[in-house]
């Protein structure tokens, strides 16, 4: 029997055996099922031999007249289930404004946990699980990655980030850039056939995958919170003292290789900076 009300349902991230029992329920039962995408959900659960309902579109670009359209329904006392594409609904997926929209209209909002590549990745990782930080997708461009990754870098807690493969050996290199020994762990495939996991040095890690190529399919990035004896350094921290050794008559050469040896940073990430000088308006 259906339970009126909006219920957060987890579905498998790539093996299907990992659907529970509530969740199945909760599809048999439910007078609306809102999917990310209503033919990705609709083969699942014609794979598992599950009878449903109805299948609402329901994503990021979902409309607002769309959305008063489910809200209606479950002001009527209808019940509807919610899912993503994979894994629970909202971590990086659509639902947040559902949910919020629900709770200021008190209507009753429910979940069924389940799978998450978040915590399928973090707990086999080997670092730290006791306080993590998930930060979602990284930017896309080269420059707003390394602001980010710099801030997060600081941060007192395990990093949870979604990356593309295309995208990880650059991203590796960033972080070994700022803290070369950050002990990081990359996770792929999670539950499925060909799931691997690695976990290293920041600098091994970035070479590994520059050699060797990109891993394939869906990527979890995680590195360590910064450790006692490390010093991490935010981009203003070092285009401050790169300041300060030009004010003090050196080259732009000598200040680098100053910055560079007091801090331990990589000479690449401190000359980018330089060049960053000369587009600061004066």
């Amino acid at each position: 029997m259906s339970v009126p009300g909006l219920t957060i349902t987890a579905t498998p991230i790539g093996n299907l055996d990992d659907l529970s029992p509530r969740a199945i329920a909760s599809f048999k039962s439910a007078d609306l099922i809102a999917c990310e995408d209503t033919r990705h959900t609709g083969l699942m659960l014609s794979r598992l031999g599950i009878p449903y309902g109805q299948l609402v579109s329901y994503h990021d670009h979902t409309s607002a007249k769309a959305r008063e359209g489910l809200l209606k329904a479950l002001a009527e006392g209808k019940a509807i289930t919610l899912v993503s594409d994979a894994g629970t609904p909202l971590i990086s997926d659509p639902g947040y404004r559902l949910v919020k929209a629900c709770r200021d209209r008190n209507i009753p909002v429910t979940s069924i946990p389940g799978p998450s590549a978040v915590l399928a990745a973090l707990v086999i990782s080997g670092l730290p699980t006791d306080r993590f930080h998930f930060a979602g997708f990284l930017p896309n461009t080269a420059s707003k990655r390394q602001k980010t990754l710099s801030k997060l870098m600081a941060i007192d807690a395990t990093m949870i980030c979604y990356e593309s493969a295309k995208r990880l050996s650059e991203t590796l290199a960033d972080i070994a850039a700022i803290a070369p020994n950050r002990l990081c762990a990359v996770a792929r495939e999670l539950t499925k056939t060909y799931e691997e996991s690695w976990l290293d040095e920041a600098q091994n890690l970035a070479e590994h995958f520059a050699v060797n190529g990109a891993p394939k399919g869906e990527i979890v990035l995680m590195f360590a919170p910064p450790s006692d004896d490390e010093n991490t350094w935010s981009d203003q921290d070092i285009i401050d003292k790169l300041k300060e050794a030009l004010d003090e008559g050196l080259s732009r050469r000598d200040a680098v290789r100053g910055v560079c040896q007091s801090t331990g940073i990589g000479k690449t990430r401190i000359y980018d900076l330089m060049l960053s000088l000369d587009k600061t308006p004066s």
